[in-house]
């Protein structure tokens, strides 16, 4: 149960939060879904886009594709170590470089520090512009820090 529960639980909550216009009443605001990975977002945004189109009746009028919100620039999701490179590649195709960024979890007792900060440095697959925003520049627009912007657009 534990290991599913929070992957089920931020999939609900970011339904509920997308699909209530939520992100569209309050544009300064961020959310964050840590520690439960980041293979089924780019799943999970599609299924959204799927069911807004499918059934607009169920949600309010929205500005965007919930897929759109996910991308950026309220939204920001962390990965999990063991979700391994080629997942982290595959999300970053499927979603851009705007969302997800690293982090460490230390010093929860489930935290894989330092091994965590070694295995993503070691990913080559992962280019520079990419590897600069998962370590960095997401969390930073994520926590309005150090006056990094969300990108234009």
């Amino acid at each position: 149960q534990r290991s599913a529960g929070h992957v089920w639980n931020a999939q609900r909550n970011l339904a509920a939060l997308i699909g209530a216009g939520v992100l569209d009443r309050y544009p300064e605001l961020r959310l964050t879904s840590l520690e439960c990975g980041h293979g089924w977002l780019a799943f999970w945004a599609s299924r959204l886009d799927e069911l807004a189109e499918m059934a607009p009746h169920a949600i309010a009028p929205l500005k965007h594709k919930p897929s759109e919100y996910i991308r950026g620039p309220q939204y920001f999701q962390s990965i999990q170590l063991h979700e391994g490179e080629q997942s982290l590649r595959h999300a970053l195709e499927a979603l851009g470089e705007d969302t997800l960024m690293f982090a460490t979890d230390y010093p929860h007792s489930e935290s894989w520090f330092p091994k965590s900060v070694e295995g993503v440095l070691g990913w080559t697959s992962i280019s520079e512009t990419a590897r600069r925003k998962l370590l960095w520049e997401n969390a930073a627009r994520c926590y309005r820090r150090y006056g990094v912007r969300a990108p234009a657009g």
